[in-house]
C-alpha cells in the first residue's frame, strides 16, 4: 500500500523539475535573443563609426592648377640708326668800320660863388616893445626868414620860429622890413638877391 504514494511523489517531483527546466530554457532563449539584438546594434553602430572615420580620413581632392599663359610675342624694336648732324660753318662778317669819335663838348667854367651877405649893423637896432606885451609880460625870441633884394632892402619876412606871442612876432617882422638893411652879395661883380635868418630878442629888461 506504500508504493503508490511513493510513485505519486516521484511524479509530482518530476513535474516540478520539468517546469523549472522549461523556465530556464525560456529565459536562456530570451537572453540569447537580447544578446543577439545588442550585438547587432553594436555591430551596426561600429560600422557607422568606421564609415565616418573613413570619410574623415579621405584626402581632399587636389584641384589642378591652370596652365600659365603663353609668353607674349616679343616684337624686336627697329634698329637704331645714328644720325650725324651736319654743321655749316659760316665765315664771320667783316669787322664794321669804327664810328668816328666825337669830340667832347668843352666843359663850362665853374660858376663863381657869390660873396657873403653883410649886415649894416647900424640899422639892426631893437624894435620898440609893444605896450600890451609889456603889461602881459610877454617875451621871447622871434626867428625870421627874410628875403633881400639887390639893393639890400628886405622884401619879404616870414616867421621861422615863434617867440610864443603873435604880437611880438608881427612887431619884429614889421620893424625889420622897415629899418634893417644889408650889403647884398655879388657874383661876378654884380649884386644878387639873397635869403637869411635873423633873430629878434624880446626881453623886458630892454623894454623902452
Amino acid at each position: 500500500m506504500e508504493r503508490p504514494n511513493h510513485d505519486l511523489q516521484l511524479i509530482a517531483q518530476g513535474s516540478k523539475e520539468g517546469k523549472a527546466v522549461s523556465l530556464a530554457i525560456t529565459i536562456a532563449i530570451q537572453v540569447g535573443v537580447i544578446l543577439a539584438l545588442v550585438a547587432g546594434l553594436a555591430a551596426s553602430q561600429l560600422k557607422h563609426e568606421l564609415l565616418a572615420i573613413n570619410a574623415s580620413v579621405e584626402r581632399p581632392k587636389v584641384v589642378p592648377k591652370a596652365p600659365p599663359p603663353p609668353p607674349p610675342n616679343l616684337v624686336r624694336p627697329p634698329p637704331v640708326t645714328t644720325v650725324i648732324p651736319q654743321f655749316a660753318i659760316q665765315a664771320p662778317p667783316p669787322p664794321a668800320a669804327p664810328a668816328p669819335v666825337k669830340a667832347a663838348p668843352p666843359t663850362p667854367p665853374a660858376a663863381v660863388k657869390p660873396t657873403e651877405l653883410k649886415a649894416i649893423t647900424r640899422t639892426h637896432s631893437l624894435p620898440p616893445y609893444p605896450t600890451i606885451s609889456q603889461r602881459l609880460g610877454e617875451q621871447g625870441t622871434s626867428q625870421l626868414q627874410v628875403a633881400i633884394d639887390v639893393t639890400g632892402t628886405v622884401t619879404d619876412c616870414k616867421i621861422a620860429k615863434s617867440s610864443g606871442s603873435e604880437r611880438l612876432d608881427a612887431a619884429a617882422c614889421e620893424y625889420v622890413k622897415g629899418h634893417w638893411r644889408w650889403q647884398p652879395p655879388t657874383q661876378e661883380g654884380k649884386p644878387v638877391a639873397a635869403n637869411t635868418l635873423v633873430d629878434v630878442v624880446w626881453n623886458l629888461k630892454n623894454a623902452q
